[in-house]
């Protein structure tokens, strides 16, 4: 198992268990993606909240690294003050995108080994078929080869006898195991199989629905991308392309699924969350709290020569007081160290 993969025996007895109802991995695959899709919508929201909020805060940060462009330290403070003042975060919707990256590594993790997680047989049976495999049928399996178990079920259908007392009662659901969504089977590999095969067509859908969501999301957001950040989406849109073409068919469906699943969400939550009702409503908060900033406020203050004054301070001025007090404070307290 890769490290990131640690989700895979909790997403494969997912697809277990949606495989005994609707015996196609296909489908299993799609109404999985839509099982994970729901479950993490709440934290979508959140995201697509936060986003939104970022994109009202934006032009304010914009402006601090454009006025503080030589002065990083001031830069830095200026940045603190405005996350205080407006009360944002800046990894506040960082979590849904972990999430999915961790989702997405235990699905290919699934997809490279249906036969232990999906079907349920044990490692060691597995190894055991793969040695049998190879003294028996002259095949030069590898057991730890990422395509070994897909490549052991399509030698179970063609060799049925031959795995049987290996197998046991599971020799049935292996070789009934439904590989084929509308003629496609999703246990190739695209880089194996030629460009030319029919195969090609879901790794091609995967990346080109992955283009239209970075678009649409973008578009969506309300937030100017710069710099690294706008080439990031194009960069992860290059690196699963890549993966497409080199791992077996079925998580190219998982991932085209899920595309069109994520343009769904977008329009739904641009509806909930719409980026310039956002800014509008920002705005009004940043000004109500500068104006409440403001306020003047009577509070008593000590003079040089010990005697108490009331004065009228806004939160600014008070904040400085009570800095200097604190300072005395500790300047008193430690003076004979």
């Amino acid at each position: 198992m890769n490290i990131f993969g640690f989700l895979a025996p909790l997403l494969g007895w997912i697809m277990e268990w949606i495989y005994r109802f609707i015996p196609n991995y296909g489908w299993t695959m799609i109404l999985f993606t839509l099982l994970a899709r729901l479950l993490m919508f709440p934290l979508s929201i959140k995201q697509q909240k936060s986003t939104a909020r970022m994109s009202a805060f934006q032009p304010m940060m914009q402006e601090i690294q454009k006025k503080y462009a030589n002065d990083k330290q001031r830069q830095n403070e200026e940045m603190m003050k405005l996350q205080q003042d407006a009360g944002f975060s800046m990894t506040a919707g960082c979590l849904p995108m972990v999430i999915n990256m961790f989702v997405i590594f235990g699905v290919i993790e699934v997809v490279y080994r249906p036969l232990q997680y999906v079907l349920l047989v044990s490692k060691d049976v597995i190894n055991e078929m793969v040695t049998l495999a190879n003294e028996t049928l002259g095949t030069s399996l590898d057991a730890a080869h990422y395509t070994v178990q897909n490549a052991l079920i399509n030698l179970v259908k063609q060799n049925p006898e031959t795995f049987s007392d290996l197998l046991g009662d599971k020799l049935d659901s292996v070789v009934n195991f439904n590989f084929t969504f509308f003629g496609i089977d999703l246990s190739q590999v695209p880089s194996e199989v030629g460009f030319f095969s029919v195969a090609i067509i879901i790794p091609v859908l995967s990346v080109l629905t992955m283009i239209l969501v970075n678009v649409v999301t973008m578009n969506m957001s309300g937030q100017q991308m710069s710099g690294s950040m706008k080439v990031l989406p194009w960069a992860m849109s290059i690196m699963f392309g890549f993966i497409t073409f080199t791992v077996p068919v079925g998580f190219s469906l998982y991932y085209t699924a899920s595309n069109v699943f994520a343009l769904a969400q977008s329009i739904v939550l641009k509806k909930m969350y719409n980026p310039e009702k956002i800014k509008q409503q920002v705005q009004e908060e940043i000004e109500a709290k500068r104006a409440e900033r403001k306020k003047k406020k009577q509070v008593k203050v000590v003079a040089a020569d010990g005697a108490e004054v009331v004065k009228d301070v806004s939160q600014a001025e008070l904040d400085r007081i009570r800095l200097e007090r604190a300072r005395q404070m500790e300047d008193e307290r430690y003076k004979d160290e």
